[in-house]
């Protein structure tokens, strides 16, 4: 086996940089564009290929439950029947709201499991300053 030389030994090869994911062809217009929105606002490496499928169910429930808030703001009760769009606009949030949690897209997802134990304490001169732009403010 050859022997590297030095100059071979400093470079360093770059991990290749993750791919956000691309939404499928079968999503409608308004779904693509929450899918890219959603991928494009976490950061690159927060979803992975195999939560495509959990992702569109969730732009998916996400626009039905839109879809339906408006047909309920046109009329809520049909004939002196609740309309039909009610049940659609329940069962579609609580999809978000499971589909949420698993895929961390909801604020107690997002937050650490131990909070406490793992932010960093403020210096006093944190503090301190926080406390004299709060005395000015008042």
């Amino acid at each position: 086996m050859p022997r590297k030389s030095v100059a071979s030994l400093a470079i360093t090869a770059r991990p290749p940089r993750p791919t956000r994911l691309r939404p499928p062809a079968t999503l409608s217009e308004p779904e693509r564009k929450l899918f890219v929105t959603l991928v494009g606002n976490c950061s690159e490496n927060h979803f992975r290929e195999s939560d495509a499928v959990l992702l569109c169910r969730y732009v998916e429930a996400a626009v039905l439950a839109e879809k339906a808030a408006l047909e309920l703001r046109d009329s809520a009760v049909i004939g002196g029947k609740v309309s039909p769009w009610l049940a659609v606009q329940e069962k579609s949030i609580r999809a978000l709201t499971a589909l949420s949690m698993r895929l961390r897209l909801s604020p107690q997802a997002r937050a650490a499991s131990n909070v406490g134990s793992k932010l960093p304490r403020l210096s006093v001169y944190e503090e301190l300053r926080m406390q004299s732009e709060y005395a000015d403010e008042n």
